[in-house]
């Protein structure tokens, strides 16, 4: 069942001041079980990445400041098109709510303006 050959990928979108970046990192494959993966990248600690969280991208941007948003997945390397395009729909997402957001607080802040 162990795989050494496998390469696991980080990838990695940051919007940042009105710039997007992808990056990706390469994680060699450790130990595999049937439940998780034990990866190290070149450089840092092993992680362990259950299989069922493999291939989904995760929102990594705590609050937003300063106009920085960012998320990112764990996916086999053939999977890297598919998860960026998945980060730029969850990056595009939470523009939305943000936007909308917003609004409904600019509203309130308007009719609050008006009746005072």
């Amino acid at each position: 069942m162990n795989n050494h050959h496998q390469r696991i990928v980080k990838i990695t979108g940051e919007l940042r001041e009105g710039k997007f970046e992808i990056k990706i990192s390469h994680w060699k494959l450790l130990i595999e079980t049937n439940r998780y993966y034990e990866i190290k990248p070149e450089n840092g600690v092993v992680k362990r990445i259950y299989k069922e969280k493999l291939n989904t991208v995760y929102d990594e941007t705590k609050s937003y400041v300063n106009g920085f948003l960012s998320c990112s997945a764990y996916c086999n390397e053939e999977r890297i098109n598919d998860m960026h395009i998945e980060i730029l729909k969850l990056l595009q997402l939470k523009i939305k709510t943000y936007i909308n957001e917003l609004q409904l607080n600019q509203r309130a802040i308007d009719r609050y303006s008006l009746s005072g």
